[in-house]
């Protein structure tokens, strides 16, 4: 699985490509079954985080109203920022660091730390993953 921040061109031409809003107010998932959006899409996520999630997925997917789903997804993006906040409060938890991912993440530019400090992504970390599908480490090695 890879992954894009909405704020890339990358993502920005996929969503228009795919015809998904581009805007940060919404969680997008491209898969071998097509585009989706909101609940739906987090959901489709679950199963890849293991037997536990994959049946909160199951469950919530087919069991609970889109409408409901979409409805609890849009409440929790809206406040996500309040939420995250009190979750590392409560549990100590700092920011995610990024670095260990870099090589899953598409699209990122390479000034990424200056652009977004708030990323998660440190100064002298791996290069960005190519779009081609190569990596730029196994081109050094090969140099």
């Amino acid at each position: 699985m890879r992954f894009s921040p909405l704020q890339t061109k990358y993502a920005q031409d996929l969503c228009a490509e795919n015809n998904m809003p581009a805007d940060l107010s919404t969680g997008i998932l491209l898969d071998e079954a097509g585009a989706h959006r909101d609940s739906t899409a987090i959901l489709r996520i679950l199963p890849h985080l293991g037997t536990l999630y994959a049946v909160l997925g199951f469950v919530a997917l087919y069991l609970v109203p889109r409408m409901i789903a979409d409805f609890c997804y849009r409440a929790f993006a809206r406040n996500r920022g309040t939420i995250w906040k009190q979750v590392k409060k409560v549990t100590g938890m700092g920011d995610t660091m990024m670095d260990p991912y870099r090589e899953m993440v598409l699209g990122l530019e390479p000034n990424v730390e200056e652009n977004f400090p708030g990323w998660g992504f440190t100064k002298g970390s791996l290069p960005p993953p190519r779009l081609d599908g190569t990596d730029s480490q196994e081109e050094k090695k090969t140099s």
